[in-house]
């Protein structure tokens, strides 16, 4: 596996996660969000972000994450990412670093990514006591679906 370029890691409920910086547009406040009826459920609806109308996944749903821990939405965060020129908002719970992460701290977990239809999943970083999963957003989200 090749060196992964800075990475903006970032929190849903306990776990760690990671994206590729050059992938994450902005991160902003939780603006107000207008339901789409019909849509799937990890779909919480559309914000419109300086004139743009964009769509706003939550990205616990969209993993199946549930968990007891829950962020307040007014505290939530929108990471704006960019698939195939399509602007995409994600709502997580905080950001914390960017960071660059080198292969030999990232391990692929092969068995994870067969059996939970994990393509993905690039890999897992093991820094010091963290272990943060480093997403590929283009495999995770299809702009197609909404």
């Amino acid at each position: 596996m090749e060196d992964i370029p800075k990475v903006v890691v970032f929190k849903l409920s306990t776990n760690e996660y990671g994206l590729r910086v050059n992938e994450v547009r902005e991160v902003l406040k939780l603006q107000d969000i207008t339901a789409i009826p019909n849509t799937p459920s990890y779909i919480s609806g559309v914000t419109n972000i300086r004139g743009e109308i964009m769509p706003i996944i939550d990205l616990r749903k969209k993993l199946n994450l549930f968990d007891s821990v829950d962020t307040p939405e007014g505290d939530m965060l929108v990471m704006v990412v960019e698939i195939d020129g399509i602007p995409i908002g994600i709502l997580v719970d905080f950001v914390s670093d960017v960071m660059q992460i080198s292969s030999e701290n990232i391990e692929e977990i092969e068995g994870i990514k067969k059996n939970s239809n994990g393509e993905y999943i690039e890999g897992i970083a093991k820094i010091g006591n963290r272990l943060i999963i480093i997403l590929n957003i283009k495999n995770l989200i299809d702009p197609q679906e909404f």
